[in-house]
């Protein structure tokens, strides 16, 4: 089995109550079977009030006023406290750390919406990369019918190179995921017509034509497009409010360009911050195109949502760039019908 970790994975530490957007809040907390069946057989006045507080129908647990209800007034979990960190439910124990599967690898992130992960990933001197290890265990091949060994090998061999163009500093980061993106149109194009060997061949070109899809960066496909982010499902209304806001902004700044250029290509410092959210995307979502074949759409999820990114920090000048990165992931990404929405929507382009 190869393992590949992003730096920091290892060295994590929830900062618990200290968290300014707890994990606890908000989201619904799904309980694995094993978790489920050990609370079920906790006795006592806590076992009592842990079994109360769970929804077994629905094997989450419930919440009071979107707060777990395990979640004190003091920010920290019972749970933990009470039966100790090997308790926690499977969800509890990962967050925020992800997991992508593929046969004899496993690819492990941390997630944008923990807001500690994104106040380490914006120190300057954090830098985007992963370590691999290896030992001798195998997946049972059964166990991923799905998936197609030679596909990934070319979408691996692909991103390896989206991920060097990714940190170059020849050129700017908006111009670099221009490219990025113009080559995941070009690979999906060879992956719907069933040249899977040809893809090896696809590299940067900039006369590539993109027309009709949002592989290059316009003004005006950015703020209409993010109409579909108010299509999705939300925690916050507040949520709907941010979008509605930066919309608003950035067609109020539609024929001022000197703005547009300072959001889209910022000094060299906020650019660093960017490209390392793009790479971080880039990473945990493109060689799942392996069980879907959304190769462009995965791609540009990456692209527009840095390019979102930049737009809303630009729009809204009170809230800080970390609150904004962890705001639109939670928002975003921890729902698979809005990771879906968006594959669909770049897919429709297609």
């Amino acid at each position: 089995m190869i393992y590949r970790k992003q730096n920091g994975y290892d060295n994590f530490k929830c900062i618990a109550d200290k968290c300014p957007k707890s994990c606890c809040i908000g989201w619904q907390i799904m309980i694995d079977e094993d978790c489920i069946e050990n609370y079920r057989k906790t006795k006592g006045h806590f076992g009592d009030r842990l079994n109360g507080s769970i929804n077994f129908d629905e094997s989450c647990f419930r919440q009071n006023n979107t707060r777990c209800a395990m979640l004190n007034d003091s920010g920290l979990c019972d749970l933990h406290s009470t039966l100790g960190e090997d308790s926690l439910c499977y969800t509890c124990k990962m967050f925020p750390r992800h997991v992508e599967e593929f046969q004899d690898i496993r690819e492990y992130s941390l997630s944008l919406s923990c807001p500690e992960v994104t106040r380490m990933i914006l120190e300057p001197d954090y830098e985007f990369a992963y370590t691999e290890s290896e030992d001798d265990k195998y997946d049972d091949p059964a166990e991923f019918e799905d998936y197609d060994f030679v596909v990934f090998d070319k979408l691996e061999y692909a991103r390896d190179k989206m991920l060097a163009l990714a940190t170059s500093k020849s050129v700017s980061l908006q111009d670099r995921m221009n490219l990025i993106a113009a080559m995941g149109l070009r690979l999906q194009k060879l992956y719907d017509e069933g040249f899977i060997f040809d893809m090896d061949d696809v590299d940067f070109d900039e006369d590539f034509d993109c027309s009709g899809t949002g592989a290059i960066l316009s003004l005006d496909y950015c703020v209409k497009n993010m109409d579909v982010l108010l299509n999705m499902e939300v925690l916050e209304e507040s949520w709907h409010d941010s979008i509605h806001e930066a919309q608003g902004y950035w067609k109020e700044h539609s024929s001022d360009f000197v703005t547009w250029k300072s959001a889209m290509y910022p000094e060299a410092d906020t650019e660093f911050i960017f490209e390392k959210i793009f790479e971080s995307l880039l990473f945990t979502y493109f060689c799942g195109a392996t069980y879907d074949g959304q190769i462009y759409a995965r791609t540009m999820i990456a692209v527009q949502s840095t390019r979102w990114l930049m737009m809303l920090h630009a729009a809204d000048k009170n809230t800080p760039l970390n609150q904004v990165i962890y705001l639109y992931s939670r928002e975003v990404e921890h729902s698979d019908l809005n990771v879906n929405a968006l594959i669909e929507f770049f897919e429709s382009e297609l």
